[in-house]
C-alpha cells in the first residue's frame, strides 16, 4: 500500500476560516450589483452577479489553498506544505479521525479529513476541488493500517465516520 500521498488545493487549516471569504465576495458583488443598477431588481443580471460572487470566492480560496504531502514511517505522520514545512506527529498522538464515506458510486469527491490530536489540536485537511475516490479510499486504507484504527461510529445524516482504537 502507497505510503505517500501528493494533494493539490488543499485548505490546511479549519474550513469555517475559508467560508468566511464568502462574507466580502457577497458584500463586494453586492455592492457593485447596487451601484449599476440601483434598487431594480432584475433576476439576469443578479444570476450574473451570482456566478461571479462563486467564481471569486473559487479563486480565492485557491489563492489560500497549499500543496500537502501525507508520509508515513515507522513511528511518524508527517505532512508537508508547500514542499516546504514538515510537521510530523507521533502515531500514537492521534487520537482518531472524521472522514466521510468515499465508497460511493461516484467518481470524484472532495477530501473532509479531521485528524484529532490527544492534546485537543486538530489537524484539517480539505481539498478545494475533487479527487478520484480511489485515491481517497486508498488515502483512508492507508490511515486506518497505519493508525491500527477502525470504524467506531457512523454519522447516518451526513455519511461521516469516526476512525479510532476501540
Amino acid at each position: 500500500m502507497k505510503k505517500e500521498f501528493y494533494l493539490k488545493n488543499v485548505i490546511p487549516f479549519n474550513p469555517l476560516y475559508a467560508y468566511l471569504l464568502a462574507i466580502p465576495c457577497v458584500l463586494f458583488w453586492s455592492a457593485v450589483y447596487y451601484f449599476f443598477l440601483g434598487v431594480n431588481f432584475k433576476l439576469s443580471f443578479m444570476m450574473i452577479f451570482a456566478l461571479l460572487c462563486f467564481i471569486t470566492m473559487y479563486f480565492a480560496m485557491k489563492l489560500i489553498s497549499a500543496d500537502i504531502t501525507l508520509k508515513f514511517d515507522k513511528d511518524y505522520l508527517y505532512i508537508i506544505k508547500n514542499k516546504n514545512k514538515e510537521e510530523k506527529y507521533f502515531k500514537s498522538d492521534i487520537k482518531g479521525f472524521y472522514s466521510y464515506n468515499y465508497n460511493t458510486s461516484q467518481k470524484k469527491s472532495a477530501l473532509k479529513l479531521e485528524l484529532q490530536l490527544t492534546d485537543d489540536r486538530k489537524i484539517f485537511i480539505d481539498s478545494i476541488e475533487g479527487i478520484d475516490v480511489s485515491i481517497l479510499i486508498n488515502i483512508i486504507k492507508t490511515l486506518q493500517s497505519e493508525l491500527n484504527f477502525e470504524i467506531i461510529e457512523k454519522n447516518k445524516f451526513n455519511n461521516r465516520f469516526w476512525y479510532s482504537t476501540k
